[in-house]
Parts: C-alpha cells; structure tokens; sequence
C-alpha cells in the first residue's frame, strides 16, 4: 500500500505473519499469534531519502477492520473513522467532507514518527481501499 502527499509518502509491504508456525484461530478462540503481520514501512520525505523499518505492529483483524471503516466511508455509509489498535504505534483516521475523504497514517518507531495526511478523491480513495485488500488477501486471518 502506497500513501502520498505532495511531500512526503509512506508505504507499507507486509512480509510475513510474525509468527508462522503458530497455531491458526479456532472457533471460540482467536489466536494473536497466528495473526500478528510484520511489516516493511518505508517513508520519504521531501528532500531526505527513505527511513525503512520491520516491526510487527498490526494483527489481520486491525487490517480488515480499516477496509471494512473505509469502504462505509467511500460508499458514504460513515463520516468518520479513528482506528484503535493493539499496539499504539499506529494511527489511521479518516473524514468525509462533501467529495473529498481526509486520510491520515500516523506510525511512530522508536523516536522516529511519520506522519502522511492527504485530502483525496473518490478514486484516490477506492485505489487505497483496493491495495489494502491486496494485502488483507495475500495473509488472511488464519
């Protein structure tokens, strides 16, 4: 998933479920471990080359969740979404305003924080919702 504004941009590749060999969810009982996503963040700002890191800061379910707040958003279901997640290192918030959706990542790395916000259009919008579907579908819930 590629993230951009006129100075900056942020992208996100997931590399791996933290942990492989875990055993998958059963009915009943949710496995974290199974789900847990370790991810490559790369962010560039303007004039200073990308900042890369690997951490595991997302779970399967987190990622489904902001699919699911930002399609009601482009389907105009919903106004306004602030994720809440297991670890605080992450941030997306999104707001509806006529045509136009303000989309905010915030992540924050040791001392390092990124943070990429952008007024995008219903197209915009879609193509963000379409990558992170791509990443939801290559590591599903398990």
């Amino acid at each position: 998933m590629r993230f951009k504004n006129s100075q900056e941009s942020l992208e996100w590749k997931i590399l791996q479920y933290q942990y492989p060999e875990a055993s998958p969810s059963v009915p009943g009982d949710y496995s974290y471990d199974a789900n847990w996503l370790t991810l490559q963040v790369s962010h560039e700002r303007e004039g200073y080359g990308p900042a890369v890191f690997r951490e595991s800061f997302l779970l399967t379910f987190e990622l489904e969740e902001i699919i699911r707040e930002l399609t009601k958003i482009a389907e105009g279901d919903a106004y306004s979404y602030k994720g809440q997640f297991i670890e605080p290192v992450l941030e997306v918030e999104a707001s509806r305003m006529r045509d136009k959706t303000l989309v905010s990542f915030d992540l924050v790395f040791d001392n390092y924080e990124m943070m990429v916000a952008d007024t995008v259009d219903d197209d915009e919008l879609n193509r963000l919702i379409a990558e992170l579907k791509e990443l939801y579908e290559a590591f599903p819930e398990r």
